[in-house]
């Protein structure tokens, strides 16, 4: 391992910076250790344009090794989080969790073909990978919920009507044909909400952490491994293939809707010439790619594919030669491109998902220490709450939302006298258990908030709201059982 770093040193060093990482890496953790390597070693070795001596091979292997230790030892220390970390990557992943969810509820949506959506679009394809993107913009609702087990809870929406445009425009229907309206609750329908439970994952390193704590808050950022432990080495490398190939596809498309004139682009350049075209595929695909792909935790792996404009137009004044013909675009307006173009480089992303058959399925929840759940931990609370229209309200919108939120509290305040009287371990109930354990009274506080309604409907030819929540009580089971 030391004389195989060595030599990669010597080999691949440029003066006065570190070598390049590997190619084809796909964890930041040994890219980081041989950047370390490579500088490190830099610095060992003398400034005198000519290989090492031997005299100074031991101080280059004892650096080395240094550095490999070091990066061993960081990577051995992922997962020791601040408390403050934890939180912040357990809402991370409760937001992860909500968005899946959120997607494998738009999938699941039945069309009035007899197919569900995902049948539509294809699992894995283009389209199903672009759906799966659109709803990562679903926006987290309220504040996180965070138990003192670690565990985060967030609740994330996407209006029903952009869904249902997104869904008709990859599956090539009308919004009328995507019935999405069924899913949503409340009395105005306009949302489509989920619920994500996480906590937070081992195996990050301090600057992967940095970057998640920097991202904004409903942006979802790389957190590899975590959501790709269940997928095997080979699957992650045939996505991250299926991501190159569709960064190729696309910047083919971007350069090709370049505008060289008032209306000629860069695809009426080389349309009509096999030898244009040929060089414009072989210029595209020749593109290095911009970093290692990017695992992210939905299951998509990402690579940036990006051409500097300089080199660029460089290439598009060789194919107009190539063309050899003056009815083209002259050479001064391919060179106005780094006029319209605010930019000194072209960067577009592709994207890709491992084989559904490959991705290893999720293993059924256990308790630790192999105890038997008891039976009130498996069941699910249900209240109703209803409410009366006022009649001293004029607005009827405003007034059917202070009735949905009036039999909301009062739905809530049957639900938590239904949580009171569970009886825990040793015969204690939940209300005798919050009397006595701050800790244990925050958390029920916060699970008492987790309650999502299941239906929410007028009564009385729309003079009263009911609205119905529902609660599972294997949260509380998990919480209750921290020690006093």
């Amino acid at each position: 391992m030391m004389l195989r770093l060595t030599e990669r040193r010597d080999k691949a060093m440029p003066r006065g910076g570190s070598p390049d990482p590997p190619r084809g890496a796909q964890d930041w953790t040994p890219r980081i250790a041989y950047c370390a390597v490579g500088s490190l070693a830099h610095r060992a070795v003398p400034r005198t344009g000519h290989r090492a001596s031997r005299t100074r091979r031991p101080r280059d292997s004892v650096v080395v090794v240094a550095a490999v230790v070091l990066s061993a030892a960081c990577a051995a220390g992922g997962g020791e989080y601040s408390a403050e970390q934890a939180q912040r990557l357990a809402v991370r992943m409760a937001q992860v969790d909500a968005v899946n969810r959120l997607t494998e509820r738009v999938l699941a949506v039945a069309l009035p073909s007899g197919e569900t959506v995902r049948e539509a679009l294809g699992p894995g394809s283009r389209k199903d990978i672009a759906l799966r993107v659109f709803l990562r913009s679903a926006r987290m609702v309220g504040p996180p919920r965070v138990y003192s087990d670690g565990v985060a809870e967030v609740d994330v929406q996407a209006p029903v009507e952009v869904i249902a445009e997104k869904v008709a425009a990859l599956s090539g229907r009308t919004p009328d044909q995507v019935p999405l309206a069924s899913l949503c609750v409340g009395p105005i329908g306009a949302n489509l909400s989920a619920s994500g439970r996480g906590r937070a994952p081992e195996g990050l390193s301090a600057e992967t952490v940095r970057r998640i704590a920097s991202a904004p808050a409903d942006e979802l950022t790389e957190m590899y491994p975590a959501g790709w432990r269940r997928v095997t080495a080979a699957s992650r490398v045939l996505a991250a293939r299926s991501a190159r190939v569709a960064a190729y596809e696309a910047m083919a498309d971007r350069l090709k809707g370049l505008l060289l004139g008032r209306s000629e682009t860069v695809a009426d350049l080389v349309a009509g010439s096999a030898a244009a075209k040929a060089a414009f595929d072989a210029y595209v695909r020749s593109l290095p790619v911009a970093g290692p792909p990017r695992f992210m935790p939905d299951g998509i792996a990402e690579v940036e594919v990006a051409t500097p404009l300089a080199r660029l137009i460089a290439v598009l004044k060789r194919l107009r030669r190539i063309r050899g013909r003056d009815t083209g675009p002259s050479a001064e307006r391919i060179d106005r491109l780094s006029v319209r173009i605010k930019s000194d480089r072209i960067a577009v992303t592709g994207r890709g998902m491992p084989p559904p058959e490959a991705v290893r399925p999720a293993p059924a929840p256990t308790v630790a220490g192999g105890e038997a759940l008891p039976d009130w931990a498996a069941e699910t609370l249900e209240a109703a709450g209803t409410a009366e229209i006022s009649p001293d309200v004029s607005d009827a919108r405003r007034n059917r939302l202070l009735a949905v939120r009036a039999a909301k509290v009062r739905a809530l305040a049957d639900l938590e006298r239904q949580v009171n009287a569970v009886v825990l371990d040793g015969g204690t109930t939940v209300r005798q258990r919050a009397a006595r354990d701050p800790v244990f009274r925050r958390d029920l506080e916060t699970f008492l908030d987790s309650a999502r309604p299941v239906r929410c409907r007028s009564l009385d030819e729309g003079r009263a709201w009911e609205v119905v929540l529902r609660l599972p009580l294997l949260r509380l089971y998990a919480f209750s059982r921290r020690e006093e």
